[in-house]
């Protein structure tokens, strides 16, 4: 951990030193927040009002028959093996699919021979 020492002017304004300043990704004009916790005060670059993600909810539909409720249990891969989670993990990409679950599909299809 490296310390850097600035002094509080009369205003109580410091300058950020240029290490922090390009560490933080901010420059002239950029707001900070400082966020105070249990953990002590953190300083950051300011978020901004609002979420930007928000833009994008609802921006691609789902799947026809795909609930949100579906979405959200794959994404956390709910009911998944230790054994499928281990395969899952294995890289980038890796994907499970249950033979199960592909046999029901193609069970449920009127284009079966």
């Amino acid at each position: 951990m490296r310390t850097k020492t600035v002094t509080v002017s009369s205003k109580g304004q410091v300058v950020l030193p240029r290490e922090v300043r390009e560490r933080l990704g901010v420059g002239q004009g950029d707001r900070i927040e400082f966020v105070m916790d249990e953990q002590g005060i953190h300083v950051r670059p300011s978020r901004g009002e609002g979420n930007p993600f928000l833009a994008w909810v609802g921006a691609a539909p789902l799947p026809e028959g795909y609930t949100t409720d579906d979405f959200i249990r794959e994404t956390r891969h709910e009911g998944l093996s230790d054994e499928e989670l281990r395969l899952l993990r294995s890289g980038p990409g890796a994907r499970v699919t249950r033979m199960d679950e592909v046999l029901k599909d193609a069970g449920s299809r009127d284009d079966r021979p």
